[in-house]
């Protein structure tokens, strides 16, 4: 699901109610009476009615608001702020997502002592696209923190140039190109304050966590006592991941913290870590081969941008050997024991990237009508790109047939059988495949599969 707008409005329930003790997570909070949904809370430990406190609106793509919350906990405490995180997945309707995540941030302004200058929305994959259209598309969102996903535009920032941002990317995730781009944008510098890579494909570590929202927070009036707070803890974070033996992520992130506070306080200890982290003959040795791995990972990336927009635009069947070769070669990387992890990361990067390249080419070709040829074609790289996408298959089923390619549309349901697909009546409902239903050969693979077949048993 993809988001695009987002506004806010006003739900009524006193904090009175609420019940909630300041200081810990309080995993569930119903929204509304008459409603299932609920938020998970975090409230500061020194929480009191007659202060105005930051506040995180957190969205996930999974609805783990609880999960969140309690990743930011360490953040908040840093940064005295309120953390609320949906325990819902947003609609697949956008309509119906925009009323749900307005009733979620207005029905909080009621409830609670929110600064209403320091509002930050975060959001982890969908739940970012969510966050970061709306950060940018009301003058009344002050930060934005995106994990995994973002959406953002130079020309709709306009509409709120004081918006901070923080990205944050796992580096097995789909949308790692995307975020690094960002990241490297010369349109987008004045926004982007934080951008960090971190080791997996899920919610990141709590210190990263912290270190994004600090990121946001910190301002040239904030006193030196809190500037010092957050540099003692990112400091000791990045040398918690330093003993991890997680090197590279370890160095990228305490190399960031100079630029973050060399004009604040005395950074002499930053200094000394990353010196011995640079120094550091495990660090030396990962890092050249990153090298070499990035490299060749930034070749491919561009093949796979070219040869996927050609081989569409021209409906290449030629080219399909060349794909599937890709595909084989990347997922015996993925499942190799025997290749180092960097060179695991680059290829599970690499077979997102193009999985969800070839989606986004799928969506263009039918929402442009695309000849039955063009369809043809991209269906069949769906196949080849992701074995386990039923609905590639049925698509090419019916699209072989229409082509008069009978051979075609046999093998591909034998395929998709394979796949442990189960919908019988479907298979004889398929458009365009009236001829092949009743032939003894299109019953006798359903048959082999599923133990009946509607002719011929």
């Amino acid at each position: 699901m993809r988001y695009f707008y987002l506004l806010l409005f006003i739900t009524s329930l006193g904090f009175g109610q609420s019940g909630v003790t300041p200081g810990v997570v309080i995993r569930r909070v119903e929204q509304e009476a008459s409603s299932e949904k609920s938020y998970a809370l975090y409230l500061p430990r020194e929480y009191d009615e007659t202060t105005k406190y930051p506040v995180v609106f957190i969205f996930d793509e999974e609805g783990r608001g609880d999960v969140l919350t309690q990743q930011f906990t360490i953040g908040a405490g840093l940064t005295n702020s309120i953390i609320i995180g949906a325990n819902y997945k947003l609609n697949d309707s956008l309509k119906v997502a925009l009323q749900e995540t307005e009733q979620l941030i207005n029905s909080a302004y009621n409830l609670y002592s929110i600064d209403r200058d320091r509002i930050i929305l975060a959001g982890y994959g969908d739940g970012a696209l969510v966050a970061s259209a709306s950060s940018q598309l009301t003058n009344t969102v002050y930060g934005l923190i995106a994990i995994k996903d973002a959406f953002l535009d130079k020309e709709l920032l306009r509409k709120n140039p004081r918006l901070k941002v923080a990205l944050l990317s796992p580096d097995e995730g789909e949308q790692f190109y995307k975020l690094k781009n960002y990241s490297k944008s010369y349109t987008l510098e004045d926004f982007i304050v934080g951008y960090y890579e971190y080791d997996g494909s899920d919610i990141p570590e709590s210190g990263y966590l912290a270190a994004a929202l600090t990121d946001l927070l910190l301002v040239e009036d904030t006193p030196e006592a809190l500037v010092k707070a957050y540099y003692d803890s990112d400091l000791a974070f990045g040398d918690i991941l330093y003993r991890r033996q997680q090197h590279l992520y370890a160095y990228d992130f305490v190399r960031k913290l100079k630029s973050k506070y060399k004009k604040r306080l005395d950074i002499d200890a930053q200094k000394d870590l990353e010196k011995e982290i640079r120094f550091n003959k495990t660090f030396r040795s990962k890092r050249d081969r990153s090298t070499v791995i990035n490299y060749s990972e930034g070749l491919l990336v561009e093949d796979f941008q070219y040869y996927l927009t050609e081989d569409t635009r021209n409906a290449y069947f030629d080219n399909l050997g060349w794909w599937s070769y890709q595909m084989d070669d990347l997922d015996a990387k993925i499942d190799s024991t025997a290749l180092s992890k960097q060179e695991r990361k680059s290829a599970l990067r690499l077979k997102g990237f193009v999985q969800q390249g070839v989606e986004q080419q799928y969506d263009l070709s039918k929402s442009q009508g695309a000849a039955p040829e063009k369809l043809l074609f991209i269906n069949v790289l769906r196949t080849l790109i992701d074995p386990t996408n039923q609905d590639a298959f049925l698509e090419v089923i019916q699209l072989s047939a229409r082509e008069g390619d009978n051979n075609a549309a046999l093998f591909y349901l034998e395929e998709l059988l394979k796949t442990g697909y189960r919908e019988y009546e479907t298979l004889y409902n398929l458009p365009y495949t009236i001829a092949l239903r009743i032939s003894p050969e299109w019953n006798e693979i359903i048959f082999a599969y599923l133990g009946k077949a509607k002719y011929y048993y």
